[in-house]
Parts: C-alpha cells; sequence; structure tokens
C-alpha cells in the first residue's frame, strides 16, 4: 500500500506531529512518500495518477482549506476507493462532492469505483400487438324544439303596447322640458344682456363740471398741511417723497467726500510716517548742563531724577548746581 503525505509548509513548527503519523502508518507496511503541498499546487512537483491507497493531509492551523485544484489532483492521485483523510476542512464537503468524492462517516474523502454502464433491454412483443388510438363516440344531441311563430302572441303584444306608450310619453315630457328651457334662455337674454354700449360715448356725452377733482390737503382755516394725510390725492405725498430722497442723496454725498477726505488725510500721515527724521549738526550737539548758562530744554536737569526728561543723560546723578564740578569717586567701586 502506497500512502502520499501532503505537508502544509507550516509542519516545520511541528515536526512531532509528522513522525507520530509516519509510525502509525508504518505498523501496515505502507511505503510513504511525502511531499509539500505549495510545491504539488504550483507544479513543481508532478503526482503520479491513481498510485496512491491513501492520501493523509497535515496542517496544523486553524485555517485547514484547500484549495480546489489541490482537490482535483488528490483525485487524480488516488486509486478506486482511494482515501483521503488527516487535517480536513469541515465546511468543503460541498467542493469535495463537485470533484467527485463522497465523504463517509468518519469525515474522510473516499474515491468510488467507476460504474459499469448497463444497457437495458426492449421488450420483445409480436409485431400486431401494438395497441391503437382510443377510439370516441361522438354524443347525439337532442332536437331543438320548433315552435310556431304563425300563432299570435297576446303576451308580446301587450309588451310592445306598453313600451311604445312608454317612449312617446317620455318624449312628450322632454319636449315640453326643452321647450320652456329654450323660453327662458331667450327671457334671460333679453334681461341680461342689453346691447353693448361703446366706452367713447359716454365720454363724450359726459358733463366737464361733474368730473372729480382732488381737493388741495388745506386746513378748514386756508393753512396747507405740514404732512400729507394717509389717503393723499392731492400730490402732497409725492412731492414729499421726492423731497426725502434729495435730502437721502445730499446726506450721502456729505459723507462720500468726509470718508474720502478722512482716506487722504490718513494717507498723507502715514507718509510722514514713513519718512526718516533727521537732526541737524546743532541740534545733535551735545550740552554740558555743568557750566553756567547752559541748559537743557527742560531747564531742570540739575534739580535731580524727580524733574529730569526719560532721556536726560544725567538720570541716576545727585542734584548739583550749574558751574559745580561732579565727581564719581564714590561710584568707583561699582565699576
Amino acid at each position: 500500500m502506497r500512502v502520499l503525505l501532503l505537508l502544509h509548509p507550516t509542519v516545520v513548527t511541528e515536526p512531532e506531529t509528522v513522525e507520530n503519523v509516519k509510525k502509525s502508518l508504518s505498523t501496515d507496511g505502507a511505503v510513504i512518500d511525502q511531499q509539500i503541498i505549495d510545491r504539488v499546487t504550483k507544479g513543481a512537483v508532478e503526482l503520479d495518477k491513481n498510485a496512491y491507497n491513501k492520501v493523509v493531509y497535515i496542517n496544523p492551523n486553524q485555517d485547514k482549506t484547500i484549495p480546489v485544484l489541490m482537490m482535483k489532483l488528490i483525485y487524480d492521485t488516488l486509486t478506486d476507493d482511494g482515501q483521503c483523510s488527516g487535517d480536513l476542512p469541515s465546511d468543503q464537503n460541498l467542493d469535495a462532492l463537485m470533484t467527485g468524492f463522497v465523504v463517509d462517516e468518519n469525515k474522510a474523502w473516499i474515491k468510488p469505483k467507476p460504474v459499469e454502464t448497463v444497457v437495458l433491454k426492449k421488450k420483445s412483443g409480436p409485431a400486431s400487438g401494438l395497441k391503437k388510438l382510443p377510439t370516441f363516440k361522438k354524443l347525439v344531441s337532442s332536437p331543438v324544439g320548433l315552435t310556431d311563430t304563425s300563432a299570435p302572441n297576446t303576451d308580446d303584444e301587450g309588451d310592445l303596447s306598453m313600451k311604445r306608450k312608454l317612449e312617446q310619453t317620455k318624449l312628450s315630457y322632454f319636449s315640453e322640458s326643452e321647450e320652456e328651457d329654450d323660453d327662458d334662455n331667450e327671457n334671460e337674454y333679453e334681461t341680461y344682456n342689453p346691447k353693448i354700449i361703446n366706452e367713447n360715448d359716454l365720454i363724450k356725452d359726459s358733463d366737464p363740471s361733474n368730473l372729480i377733482v382732488p381737493r388741495p390737503c388745506e386746513l378748514p382755516n386756508g393753512k396747507k398741511r405740514r404732512k400729507a394725510c394717509k389717503d393723499c390725492t392731492c400730490g402732497l405725498k409725492e412731492i414729499e417723497e421726492k423731497e426725502e430722497a434729495n435730502q437721502r442723496l445730499l446726506q450721502d454725498s456729505i459723507m462720500g467726500q468726509t470718508v474720502q477726505s478722512a482716506t487722504l488725510e490718513a494717507i498723507k500721515i502715514e507718509e510722514r510716517l514713513k519718512q526718516k527724521v533727521q537732526f541737524r549738526d546743532e541740534e545733535l550737539a551735545e550740552i554740558d548742563f555743568t557750566v553756567e548758562g547752559k541748559t537743557g530744554g527742560c531747564g531742570s536737569c540739575a534739580l535731580g531724577d524727580a524733574f529730569r526728561c526719560d532721556g536726560c543723560p544725567y538720570l541716576g546723578l545727585p542734584p548739583f548746581k550749574p558751574g559745580e564740578v561732579i565727581t564719581i569717586d564714590s561710584l568707583g567701586e561699582d565699576f
């Protein structure tokens, strides 16, 4: 018996598993071959067809999926009634059945033997024994009863007379109602549809003295109103609206001129600030405030720090009198 061990590449992490499988199979005197499943799938190793009685798949991983191409190779390398067992996936039984395997009770895949085709023999019998098509008898329909139309029928005549009477009454009713409707329509047309009058004729016939002229908005004492009425018709409201619009235009123009002048002034100020301040030699000359008659701009340098400017060169010195010699012997230790 030949046995093929198909090994997953990760089986190197558990070599003792392969050794245990080999020991269990060597007791039966089987010839064992082993191959890596990746090499077989990629075609690096070709398996002989119908050569192995058993194939054992060893896969220590949790994912035990076998490619469908590998199933076909296993099916071809097994002999009839050959068995594939080991770490087979339980969710690929349908793929195994589609390949041609039969799944047994132990979840192993078995390659079944091919079944010979059996030819069914036709039944032999006499040629005259052919069955004829069934025949159907046509039922004889009962004869239709004939009636004598020449005999008078009093019921039909009575019905016809009644129908004629009803039709006459309906015609008379509707004809009378239509005539009444026509008369009413004519009367309505005469009463509610008078002759068409030309509008120009109305204007010509009118008296100009009867025209409606709007009253001026004047108070009883003859003074004019300062503000138009709510329902003004003399034109005072339009005059006020025009004056208000002119006032707004004037205000807008004044505001625009003010803004424009302010903008120009700001531009001039910015240009002045950008210019460098340059002093003359006389302005940069140092002033000796110890000489009598020489004073600074503030004239209070000799009075002490309380009266000196921020940029005074004598800040920190004691007060002195003009012309007095200042010594800094007491500060020599600090330098």
